[in-house]
């Protein structure tokens, strides 16, 4: 019976050392297993790894996607705009700017020149507008303005807009910053046409 005891607990410290290495081994095969799974993440999302942007203004449009893609990035023109002096195609702003610290594989925005003025129309001003309200919207829209030209007409209306010796319509575009000349009544007209009644008043 003594014997039997003994056997019966040899069998069960045997069985606990086994449930100990087995559950030994589970919980290393679990760690291991999310380590391994945290390495998988940190290295398909490349966590802690940044790419500095490059300073790619100034840079044409081709060249400038070229370099961001040597440094795994990706260009894409988002905006054009125009600055006097700056040939089109040249690159005149990018986000994230120079120096960011992004991931593989991020959109770095793109501003373009266009290298031409954008074209702006002319008000609706042309026989339809004193002097003070042509000024206002003509400066509004980013023309400048030259001395006038005064014709014979209603005094400080406006009768016409000439750009480089050229009368212009209502709605014609021309370039944006363009100096235009406003062409408007000097009065005279509504003189003489004054004298002429009374003359003709002075008959009857």
């Amino acid at each position: 019976m003594t014997q039997k005891k003994k056997n019966n607990k040899k069998e069960k410290k045997s069985s606990l050392y086994f449930l100990l290495i087995n559950l030994t081994a589970m919980a290393i095969v679990v760690v291991a297993a999310v380590l391994i799974t945290f390495r998988w993440i940190d290295n398909y999302t490349e966590h802690g790894v940044a790419i500095i942007v490059p300073d790619i203004t100034g840079m044409q449009e081709e060249e400038a996607i070229k370099v961001l893609a040597e440094h795994h990035l990706i260009g894409v023109v988002s905006d054009h705009t125009y600055i006097k002096g700056i040939p089109s195609g040249d690159i005149t702003a990018q986000r994230p700017v120079q120096n960011a610290k992004v991931k593989r594989g991020r959109k770095i925005y793109l501003t373009v020149s266009t290298g031409n003025h954008p074209m702006i129309a002319i008000p609706d001003i042309i026989d339809n507008t004193s002097l003070r309200q042509a000024e206002s919207r003509l400066r509004a829209a980013g023309f400048k303005l030259a001395p006038n030209d005064t014709i014979d007409g209603e005094l400080d209306w406006v009768y016409g807009i000439r750009y480089q010796g050229r009368k212009l319509q209502n709605g014609e575009k021309v370039p944006e910053g363009t100096e235009l000349t406003i062409i408007i009544g000097g009065g005279k007209k509504d003189e003489v046409d004054m004298i002429g009644a009374t003359v003709e008043e002075g008959w009857f």
